[in-house]
C-alpha cells in the first residue's frame, strides 16, 4: 500500500512537472514574437518569400507585381522588431543598412530610403493609408488595424514558432 502511494505521489509530480515544463514553453514562444509585415488590403500581395522580402528591404526589389513602385517603412533600430529586422531579416548593423541606402540613393537606384516610423499604431495607419506600402510591426496580439493585412512568410504566419522573422 505504501510502496502504491509512493509510486501514485512519483506519477502526480511527474505530470505536474510536465504541464508546468509545457507552459513554460508557451509563454516562452509567445515572449518570442514574430514581426509581422503588413501591406494595405488594398494591396494584392499576401505571401512573400525571406528572399524576396530581404530584397525589397534592400531596394533591389522596387515594384510590385501590378507595376507599382513599393513605398518601405521601417521602425527605427532600437525597437524590438527593427532589431530583429536588421538582425534576422537584412543582416546588417543599423549603420550598414543606413549606409546601404545612402549608396543606393546617391547612385540612383533608389528614388529614396526606407521612412522610419517612430510608433505601432503609425506604422499601422501608414500603411492602411497607403496601398503601395509595406512596414512592419511587432506581431501585435490583438485585433490588426484595419486596412492592413499581414503577410505569411514562407507560408507561415507571425504565430507560428518556426516563422522566419522572430524575436529570439
Amino acid at each position: 500500500m505504501v510502496m502504491h502511494v509512493r509510486r501514485l505521489t512519483i506519477i502526480a509530480t511527474l505530470l505536474v512537472a510536465a504541464l508546468f515544463v509545457a507552459a513554460s514553453a508557451k509563454a516562452a514562444e509567445a515572449s518570442h514574437p514574430g514581426v509581422s509585415f503588413l501591406v494595405s488590403v488594398a494591396n494584392p500581395i499576401r505571401e512573400v518569400s525571406v528572399g524576396d522580402l530581404r530584397r525589397i528591404f534592400l531596394g533591389e526589389i522596387s515594384r510590385w507585381r501590378n507595376g507599382h513602385r513599393i513605398i518601405l517603412f521601417v521602425r527605427p533600430a532600437e525597437t524590438p522588431e527593427g532589431r530583429v529586422f536588421l538582425e534576422r531579416l537584412v543582416q546588417m548593423s543599423d549603420i550598414d543598412y543606413s549606409q546601404w541606402w545612402l549608396g543606393a540613393v546617391f547612385r540612383g537606384r533608389a528614388a529614396n530610403a526606407p521612412t522610419v516610423i517612430a510608433s505601432t499604431v503609425g506604422m499601422a495607419r501608414t500603411i492602411a493609408n497607403t496601398p503601395d506600402a509595406i512596414g512592419f510591426v511587432i506581431t501585435p496580439a490583438g485585433t490588426p488595424e484595419s486596412g492592413v493585412a499581414t503577410l505569411t512568410v514562407e507560408g507561415k504566419t507571425p504565430s507560428d514558432p518556426t516563422y522566419p522573422v522572430r524575436v529570439r
